[in-house]
């Protein structure tokens, strides 16, 4: 893969891993979002070069066969799809938050 490509593009276009969406392209609608070595960020502004030897988490690998994650289990529940374009990113921002938050207080979540 050459040095320019963004990790966006090699979960798309490489590795078919498309629950990522590429809408902004400029990591401000966090369509794109994933998490890579426990952090949430933005694969449209990450190079995969970067990425390199750390764990990447995306909404494929949340749920076991026939079982949701609870994250996506309450988004279902709350409707919160809104139109399902850019939930996999929300969902993933949410489940860094939890982790790194696993009991936040209604402020934290606020605050995000």
């Amino acid at each position: 893969m050459e040095p320019r490509v963004t990790l966006l593009d090699a979960l798309r276009d490489h590795l078919d891993y498309t629950g990522a969406k590429r809408v902004c392209d400029r990591g401000i609608c966090g369509s794109c979002t994933v998490i890579l070595g426990g952090k949430a960020v933005y694969a449209c502004c990450v190079l995969a070069i970067d990425a390199q030897g750390k764990d990447i988490q995306t909404i494929e690998g949340l749920s076991a066969p026939g079982k949701l994650d609870p994250i996506i289990t309450a988004f279902v529940a709350s409707d919160a799809l809104q139109c399902g374009f850019c939930t996999p990113g929300w969902v993933m921002a949410t489940k860094a938050f939890l982790e790194r938050t696993p009991n936040p207080s209604y402020e934290q979540v606020r605050a995000g």
